[in-house]
């Protein structure tokens, strides 16, 4: 018996042993046939089990000689892009393969490459099974491909126009407030250090995300709810759990959002029994949060049935509208699950899955996303203070000291987008953009080919494909530069300086990438914003050079809402504050005051060059950003004319 375990062990040795060679050689031979340059390494990046154990054979195969080693461990690392980001580019071209015994998959960091595979969406689609996890409430725009993406698409989009972004704007800056008062106390006053800044800015787009999404606004503390609220509105609204539910709305929703990865990829009957404090709290959260979304869903259902139309945005009430409004012949429809269908008057609706698989996944698209782009904008203007009073300067010009409440949306956003507030947007979401690779891949049936500089190169079929948002954020191909002050770098595309969007650029015709192979498909109107990313007032990169939200059909679809959203932040905060690295760590307040701008200077570049090193150690998990302890960047935020570093070093 033990004999017979012996040889079927070995024969399965064996054979994987044999699959593996012969699987790596056939990569190797497809990526010589590609006409790009490419690496070996032994493992596929993306393979579920190397990122779970990738930290202990990295310590094994360090043990290696460094000959046989040192030149492939680096790009085997989940966040290699991260980590190295166009340094590998300029060493090996803007495009190059990674071959492995399990995969092939393409690294872009050229604009023309980009361009054509986001404009190639059926050569280029996104891979589906990475996807898949996120239909824990149903199956969404995310998630799908081909003629059910176009119809998720197309009733989804309607909701995301520039008469729903004035609302979404007004609540920005009403929920901005709500987070100054809690920084600054009840007289304003600030000036105390916060190490909260991470979570607070999350809190801040989880309650503007509750009241675009669902019509449900969450309060600050100190905040009370509005009279007008009718009581089933305040039970949401409420810190306390109502009847039938452990956790609060807004408990829920913040808990579930924070452990998402164990909601995600463990199933529901394991999590529910696991033995750890952060599967508890996940499983409570999504059984909380489904009961929710049920309870939101019949109320909103019931609303349709009756011609009501909510206060303000509440994108879950238009898709329940689009299903079960009577002007689509639905009055008398019974709630249904699967896939999507159609009306009686032929017009695609959503199953009610659909309905909440869509509303669950832009609140997981627009959170963490605008979180971490308004935390790390906070955190880079306190690092470079010039940047900041440029931005301050600009906001009391077009604002004066009107209070939020009445600043004009129509008026005002585009001034916004078009000068150093939006140049601020833009270029932190330059050099940390939400996701550092975008997933593609090219169609299992068949190679596909592009165009470079002239050439055709050929993507091998079934080629995993990744946009380097990160690498090509920082080409130099595509972006003014100048030598960087701040380390012996040639160029400063590392740095964060905005003021790189304030060259105005020159009609050139064609944009760089055009190659005569792309699908016409770009022109079909797939429903949403379709204005640019960024303002015609300011450096406009050449197409595919600049991807924060993707490009092409498949671009965000919140994009201009999430805009929105961090320039009202942005600008609340700054009319009458400033925002300082906390120096803490070296100098007491009162030491503080006693000392020359010079001694001030001299403490600040201390918390500037610790606070680019946290910086640089972001990590991604679902989006980029502090997630190793301790988390944060200490910083103060004080009244304007209070400052004690920021009005005097450059």
């Amino acid at each position: 018996m033990a004999s017979t375990i012996a040889i079927a062990v070995a024969v399965l040795a064996i054979y994987w042993i044999y699959s593996t060679i012969s699987g790596l050689l056939k990569n190797i031979a497809a990526a010589k046939r590609s006409g790009l340059p490419y690496i070996v390494v032994p493992v596929n990046i993306y393979n579920t089990a190397w990122l779970i154990t990738h930290k202990i054979w990295v310590r094994v195969f360090s043990y290696l000689p460094k000959g046989l080693s040192e030149w492939w461990i680096p790009y085997v690392m989940p966040d290699w892009v991260w980590d190295l980001q166009f340094d590998p580019f300029e060493e090996r071209g803007d495009v190059f393969l990674q071959v492995s015994p399990g995969a092939i998959q393409v690294w872009l960091a050229n604009a023309e490459a980009l361009r054509q595979v986001t404009s190639r969406r059926e050569a280029f689609p996104k891979p589906l099974e990475s996807y898949r996890i996120l239909e824990i409430f149903g199956r969404n725009i995310i998630s799908t491909e081909g003629a059910e993406w176009k119809q998720h698409r197309k009733i989804t989009s309607p909701g995301f126009n520039e008469k729903n972004n004035v609302l979404v704007f007004a609540e920005a800056c009403r929920q901005a407030q709500g987070m100054l008062r809690k920084w600054t106390g009840a007289e304003g006053s600030g000036n105390i250090t916060l190490t909260e800044v991470p979570t607070d800015t999350m809190r801040l787009t989880l309650h503007i995300i509750s009241r675009i999404g669902f019509g449900v606004r969450l309060l600050w503390p100190g905040e009370k709810p509005d009279e007008k609220a009718s009581a089933r509105d305040a039970i949401y609204s409420s810190n306390e759990a109502p009847e039938g539910h452990t956790m609060s709305f807004e408990h829920a929703l913040d808990t579930l959002l924070g452990n998402l990865i164990w909601v995600l990829l463990t199933p529901k009957w394991i999590l529910k029994r696991l033995p750890f404090k952060g599967a508890h709290e996940a499983y409570d959260s999504y059984i909380n949060w489904r009961q929710y979304m049920s309870e939101l869903f019949a109320q909103k259902v019931e609303e349709a049935r009756e011609g009501k139309q909510s206060e303000g945005i509440d994108i879950m009430g238009m898709l329940v509208r689009s299903s079960y409004g009577d002007s689509k012949g639905t009055a008398g429809r019974k709630p249904s699950s699967g896939r999507a269908e159609k009306g009686e008057v032929g017009k695609p609706i959503l199953s009610d899955s659909d309905i909440l698989g869509n509303a669950f996944v832009m609140i997981v698209a627009g959170h963490e996303t605008t979180a971490n782009s308004i935390h790390f904008s906070l955190m880079e203007l306190a690092i470079n203070p010039r940047a900041q009073r440029l931005l301050q300067k600009e906001v009391q010009s077009i604002f004066g000291n009107e209070p939020p409440e009445t600043w004009d949306y129509d008026s005002n956003i585009n001034t916004l987008l078009g000068g150093m507030v939006g140049a601020v947007l833009q270029e932190q979401l330059r050099i940390m953009p939400p996701v550092i690779a975008i997933p593609k891949q090219v169609t299992k049936s068949q190679d596909q080919v592009i165009v470079l500089d002239g050439k055709k190169v050929i993507l091998p079929a079934g080629a995993h494909v990744a946009l380097n948002t990160v690498g090509v954020h920082r080409n130099p191909k595509y972006w003014p530069s100048q030598p960087s002050k701040v380390s012996s770098r040639s160029n400063d595309l590392y740095d964060f300086r905005p003021e790189r969007w304030l060259v105005k650029a020159t009609a050139s015709g064609k944009q760089q990438g055009d190659s005569g192979l792309e699908s016409s498909e770009e022109d079909e109107d797939f429903g949403g914003f379709t204005g640019e990313d960024t303002s015609a007032q300011l450096f406009r990169p050449a197409r595919g050079a600049y991807i924060p939200f993707s490009d092409g059909a498949r671009s965000c679809l919140g994009r201009r809402l999430a805009q929105v959203k961090v320039m009202g932040v942005l600008s609340v905060i700054f009319q009458k504050y400033s925002i300082e690295l906390a120096v803490d760590e070296w100098a007491t307040d009162d030491e503080v005051a006693q000392m020359t701008n010079e001694e001030k200077k001299e403490v600040y570049s201390k918390a500037q060059d610790k606070a680019r090193r946290m910086i640089r150690k972001a990590t991604t998990l679902i989006t980029l950003k502090l997630h190793e302890a301790p988390g944060f960047i200490p910083v103060r935020v004080v009244k304007k004319g209070e400052e004690r570093f920021v009005n005097i070093i450059e």
